[in-house]
Formats: C-alpha cells, structure tokens, sequence
C-alpha cells in the first residue's frame, strides 16, 4: 500500500486523545486591557505535545499562549504555555493548533481520556 504525501509529512510525536472540552488561551504578549487578550478554545484532542481546538478569535500564527484547562471532576485543572502552530478560518470559529513549550510528562487528558 502506498502512503500519500497527506501522511509522509506527518509531524505529530505522540498520540492524540479525542475530547470535547472548554479551555482558555490567553496571549502572553497582549496588554491585559485588550478585550482579545482572552480566548475562548473548545478542546478537540490533546496529545503531550499540545492540543486541536475551536476558538472563538483568530489567534496569529507562532504567538506565544497559555493554554488554561478547568478542574473536571476529581481532576485537577492544568495551565500549559504553548505556541500557536496554525489557524483557520473556519465558519466564522478558528480551527487552531498550539503546541506546548515542553511535553507533558504523561497524558491524563481532560475529560478522562489517556493517550499514553
């Protein structure tokens, strides 16, 4: 079977847990009086190195974040410096990527999921 340039660019290092969660992205290097400092992400798969997301308000391509993640359940809730790798417009919502500055050591994904 041959592979497709699709896969032989692949770059993802490690598994990807699909979920559906809420998280925050702020901009390091936004004023905190700037209404677009914040942004609203729903989560769609997180891996140790970072996450694919929704967001809200288009975010510039390798501006530096901080990804929040809310406690869920018994889980506590995990803050996560990142870059942002891509961003597209995508029905008036932005399809992102943010890869964080260092890998979890393990992945315990919001929502319960393991992608270890």
């Amino acid at each position: 079977m041959s592979r497709s340039p699709a896969h032989q660019t692949e770059r993802r290092q490690f598994t990807r847990a699909v979920v559906e969660v809420p998280a925050t992205a702020v901009r390091r290097n936004r004023s905190v009086e700037d209404r677009r400092h914040v942004v609203s992400l729903r989560v769609l798969n997180v891996s140790r190195g970072g996450v694919g997301a929704v967001a809200t308000d288009p975010l510039e391509s390798r501006e530096p974040v901080v990804v929040f993640f809310p406690p869920m359940g018994p889980r506590k809730g995990r803050d996560t410096h990142g870059q942002v790798v891509r961003c597209e417009e995508c029905g008036g919502r932005y399809a992102v990527g943010i890869a964080f500055d260092e890998p979890w050591p393990s992945l315990s994904a919001p929502g319960g999921q393991n992608a270890d």
